[in-house]
């Protein structure tokens, strides 16, 4: 993701778009709210939101942990990404640490490959509050990121603690 975050900035700053809604979640807690474009397909899951590209070639979520329970998140995100047949090449492994919409970003990402082919993985962490955190997973079709990038900079502009 340090390769996705500097070209997210410049998107940050210079573009808008047609969003299908803020969506507040998770629904029984809210702890954070994020908007997702309608051809996303933006839905709930247990702790968070999540959407795809119209080409199905990007994914991203958002799940809302407290800072004591971040091992177990990351956890389920790593079988998640397992579960759908995302594997993580570890050699590729970077991380970085940045700010997002007033917030700490750490990232990790990763290149490796999924049943299609070559893809790109993230997983960042974004601190809402002293409790709450919000973890973002991200993977993308290395034949399909560069022109998914620009959307998924729109929605992490979105991503806001809840009021």
């Amino acid at each position: 993701m340090n390769e996705f975050l500097a070209p997210t900035a410049i998107l940050l700053i210079t573009t808008t778009t047609a969003f299908a809604g803020s969506f507040t979640f998770p629904a029984d807690e809210p702890a954070a709210t994020v908007e997702i474009p309608d051809d996303w397909q933006p839905t709930e899951t247990d702790y968070g939101i999540e959407g795809n590209s119209p080409d199905a070639g990007t994914y991203i979520s958002f799940d809302i942990a407290c800072a004591e329970d971040m091992d177990q998140v990351m956890t389920d995100v790593f079988a998640f990404l397992e579960e759908n047949g995302v594997t993580a090449d570890p050699a590729s492994q970077k991380e970085s640490t940045d700010q997002l919409n007033g917030m700490s970003f750490q990232t990790i990402d990763w290149k490796g490959t999924d049943k299609d082919g070559p893809v790109s993985i993230g997983v960042g962490i974004i601190g809402l509050s002293d409790e709450k955190i919000a973890i973002v997973t991200y993977w993308a079709s290395t034949e399909t990121e560069a022109e998914n990038l620009p959307e998924v900079g729109k929605i992490l502009a979105t991503l806001q603690p809840a009021e």
